[in-house]
């Protein structure tokens, strides 16, 4: 029996050393039960009711997706990332066309202005409207912004992008242009910075005015119908296919006033044909009225026969009548007739006592010699 039990122990002791080496080398991880989870808690014993809820949310996911895809919409979620990291335009560009700062000064004392102003860099990104009349450019000589005929715009600095206008020291006028023209928001601020005016331009005309075309490509501009604040205001032209001006005048809520002009369809921007003289305002119903004509060689076939502005009025009388001529020649010689009276009374008595013999002596005991000084020289 204590054979046996020294036996059992030996076998024991070495088997330990045994295990513990394969201990030591094994690197297998040891198998987990892993539907347990799927059971629930505590093998199934407590459940949270969310069990079997993985399949059932990517299956939602994938008929969602499959539902979007069948309204034309893809790559939703991609698109939305790509907009929101949309790349920032350059600080020397405006509308993808590369410029360059200038600094104009003029005036001085509280007159002093300062433009802070953009120009075209390169001459080949210069594609001006053939529809703008008018540009503005950047003109060194006079270190100020100015305003040019569009036939006159080659070599030119022409405005394009940001501009800031200065008077004393104080922001007056700041907006944009687009190739010399004005684009966007433009305001003006008095001298305590209070706004006093906003308008939205597109490219040269009012923003949201009525653009009317020739051809469905929208290139060909018929004619401008001017809107400001919801009403028909400012100024109204018209095209002939080739781009050269038809016609040009001011509207005032629909209504025609000032000058209006129509030109012929030759030449740059057309020759002038008519001339129209409308009320100064909505409110003038003055007949519209024709100042001149002229036919294609830009003759003159008709004019008034005076300007509008040298009509005289014809219920006031003339300046100078034959009686007033007469009272003039009046006045004048009894002026004149007091004038000598005046001067025999004061002489009179000289004259009477002192002989041409002694006039001599009295002049040298400087009886009547007093120099006489102007009164503008009185010391």
């Amino acid at each position: 029996m204590i054979l046996r039990v020294l036996l059992f122990g030996l076998l024991l002791c070495l088997n330990l050393p045994t295990q513990a080496q394969n201990r030591a080398i094994t690197t297998n991880k040891p198998l987990i039960d892993t539907s347990v989870h799927e059971k629930g808690l505590f093998n199934g014993r407590f459940s949270s009711g969310l069990e079997g809820k993985v399949e059932e949310a990517k299956k939602f996911k994938e008929d969602s997706k499959a539902f979007i895809e069948s309204l034309g919409v893809k790559d939703l979620g991609k698109k939305i990332v790509k907009t929101a990291k949309k790349k920032l335009q350059p600080r020397d560009e405006y509308a993808g066309i590369k410029t360059e700062h200038k600094l104009g000064n003029y005036g001085s004392g509280v007159r002093m202005t300062v433009e802070e102003v953009h120009v075209v860099k390169y001459v080949e990104d210069e594609a001006l409207s053939p529809y703008s009349q008018e540009i503005s450019i950047f003109d060194p000589a006079q270190s100020r912004v100015v305003s040019i005929p569009l036939r006159d715009a080659k070599n030119a600095q022409i405005c394009h992008g940001p501009f800031k206008k200065y008077v004393n020291q104080k922001l007056i006028e700041e907006g944009f242009y687009y190739m010399g023209v004005k684009d966007g928001r433009w305001e003006n601020y008095s001298s305590e910075n209070e706004l006093e005016n906003k308008v939205y331009y597109e490219k040269g005309f009012t923003a949201g005015s009525f653009i009317h075309y020739y051809d469905a490509s929208k290139k060909k501009i018929q004619e401008v119908i001017p809107r400001f604040y919801g009403k028909i205001r400012g100024t109204y032209y018209a095209f002939y296919p080739n781009g050269s001006l038809k016609e040009d005048g001011r509207l005032d809520d629909s209504v025609k006033v000032g000058r209006w002009r129509e030109y012929h369809e030759v030449g740059s921007g057309g020759r002038l044909k008519k001339e129209w003289k409308y009320g100064k305002d909505k409110f003038d119903t003055t007949e519209p009225l024709l100042i001149q004509e002229r036919d294609q060689q830009s003759k003159i076939i008709f004019q008034t026969k005076e300007p509008i502005s040298q009509h005289k009025p014809t219920n006031l009388p003339p300046m100078d009548t034959e009686d007033d001529e007469d009272s003039e020649e009046d006045d004048s010689t009894k002026e004149a007739n007091l004038v000598r009276t005046d001067l025999a009374s004061i002489y009179q008595p000289f004259l009477s006592i002192h002989t041409p013999a002694d006039f001599h002596p009295a002049l040298s005991t400087g009886f009547i010699n007093t120099p006489q000084t102007p009164p503008d020289f009185v010391f």
